[in-house]
């Protein structure tokens, strides 16, 4: 064997064993939780969505979700669906609908069908990604009716939404927003609004998103509701308040909620709803940090 041959396999094998420790170190160990980041989150990845994934899977993800992913090429959404089965990555959800600030519990017929063809999309978008869990903002709040029968009224509309996509496997998630949609106050504020819209539905299509963001932003105690409500919770979501940056950056206690979902025996993913507190490695490096700081199991 000559010089040159010589010094290339001796280099294989160091750039080998570099890899091999790079792949057993703490910093890109599995989290045990299925953390799940979205496009755009993750400071320095790569542009390209399929690079991004994979960025993602060497940081040690295990999830991932992308809100706007209806509305992307069917032919990158078959991609995409092929990568997550692959990887064992769990897709998290996609937005049906926002609702458009349509009142769900007076929606004339051409807003119901507004509504209704969402579904229908988000159908065939299950078919090219695989996906299951999907968000659904329920309409909006009117200012001259009680709460409760609002949500009553509302759930006829949901119904006929479960009826498009449930021999789909699609489950509608519901989320509670602190925020306004289309300048309209939302039905859904709370994890126990949500509950009780979904109980009021009552198909295996229609469970709860719990986002702890928007519940700790109205004040409200995160485990205790979470806790009062679990049976109708499908889905999860972070986002530290106030700022909605990386848990620890504000005043929830994700890491005591993490803790209580495991116990819990959830397995699905946690969608990462925020930003960062930081941009470039600086940013990269405080996201994972916070997130392995939270991590049980």
């Amino acid at each position: 064997m000559d010089r040159r041959t010589f010094s290339k396999l001796l280099a294989a094998v160091v750039v080998t064993e570099a890899c091999a420790q790079d792949a057993k170190s703490p910093e890109s160990a599995p989290f045990h939780m299925r953390f799940g980041p979205h496009p755009g989150l993750l400071p320095g990845a790569p542009k390209d969505y399929i690079d991004e994934l994979k960025f993602a899977s060497d940081l040690g993800f295990r999830a991932w979700e992308d809100n706007g992913l209806g509305g992307r090429n069917p032919a990158l959404q078959e991609k995409i669906g092929q990568f997550c089965k692959e990887r064992d990555f769990l897709l998290g959800v996609m937005v049906i609908t926002t609702g458009y600030g349509i009142p769900f519990q007076r929606a004339t017929p051409e807003e119901s069908e507004r509504i209704l063809a969402d579904m229908r999309k988000a159908v065939e978008v299950a078919k090219r990604t695989g996906q299951t869990h999907m968000t659904v903002v329920p309409g909006s709040r009117l200012p001259d009716l009680a709460l409760e029968d609002q949500i009553r009224g509302a759930a006829d509309l949901l119904k006929r939404c479960c009826d498009i996509v449930e021999d789909s496997g699609i489950i509608m998630v519901l989320e509670p927003l602190s925020h306004d949609v289309a300048g309209k106050p939302v039905l859904l504020r709370s994890f126990v609004e949500g509950a009780k819209l979904c109980e009021l539905v009552d198909r295996k299509s229609c469970r709860l998103l719990a986002d702890f963001y928007h519940e700790g932003t109205i004040g409200n105690e995160l485990i205790p509701n979470a806790e009062k409500t679990w049976s109708q919770v499908a889905y999860v979501q972070y986002g530290d308040t106030p700022g909605r940056k990386e848990p620890g950056t504000g005043e929830l206690d994700l890491k005591a909620v993490t803790r209580w979902l495991h116990e819990k025996g959830y397995k699905g993913v946690i969608g990462m709803e925020h930003g960062t507190s930081a941009k470039g490695p600086e940013g990269l490096a405080k996201l994972i940090a916070s997130y392995r700081g939270i991590d049980v199991g």
